[in-house]
């Protein structure tokens, strides 16, 4: 066994030290997330002009909170053909678990959505990290109890190594990194290279994603 994998983990390490020399513009597939922050969005004119490959929506932060534009966003997404999903924006004082169930009411994801996505980041609240983190756990554990699978996980480069690299390694989880520096020299999946991109259809500045492999392969963040 060690002499068979070897040579595969010396690919994957030269093929992710290389992520540095690469730009935004090196992956074909790419896609936006949008919010209430981007408002009005005219999808037609979107897709007129530089159709997406996917979309991912917010749709629910905390316990609580709904996305007041979430529904709006995924109708007129399935009406152009654009491939969809939904995120959730992780709270630090409440339960991971409420948090999850919040989601899942909302989101109502479908066979040939995006898999879920958990959106945690540094916030004034998070004052205790590693309750965060178990917190964090807490909600993929009920994603993966509904869905049958581990959400996709967003956050930054230095917000994964510092937090949750120990507990949320790639081979267990989708990573969607969000870096406006450089290619991230991590094993992501999604890389949100900007925040800053504009695009006829939509009023206001908006996040731009790239996937790093072919349409085809993208298929294996669609819910089966």
């Amino acid at each position: 066994m060690r002499n068979i994998l070897y040579p595969i983990c010396l690919v994957t390490i030269l093929l992710f030290a290389a992520c540095g020399e690469k730009t935004a513009d090196d992956f074909e597939v790419w896609g936006l997330d949008v919010s209430r922050h981007q408002q009005d969005i005219n999808w037609e004119k979107v897709a007129e002009t530089e159709k997406p490959h996917f979309v991912i929506i917010k749709a629910t932060e905390g316990t609580l909170i709904v996305d007041p534009t979430y529904d709006r966003h995924r109708k007129e997404l399935e009406k152009i053909g654009v491939a969809w999903g939904a995120y959730h924006f992780f709270g630090h004082r409440t339960s991971g678990k409420e948090q999850a169930r919040n989601f899942i009411k909302t989101a109502k994801l479908k066979k040939g959505n995006i898999i879920p996505v958990l959106d945690i980041e540094k916030h004034r609240f998070m004052t205790d990290p590693k309750k965060s983190v178990r917190e964090a756990l807490a909600f993929c554990k009920e994603i993966r109890r509904y869905y049958g699978t581990n959400p996709i996980i967003y956050c930054s480069t230095n917000f994964y190594q510092t937090y949750l690299a120990e507990d949320f390694s790639p081979d267990d989880y989708i990573l969607w990194i969000a870096d406006y520096g450089e290619c991230p020299d991590l094993e992501w999946q999604l890389w949100q290279h900007t925040d800053a991109h504009t695009i006829p259809g939509i009023r206001k500045k908006v996040d731009r994603n790239v996937f790093r492999g072919s349409e085809q392969e993208f298929q294996k963040l669609i819910l089966q």
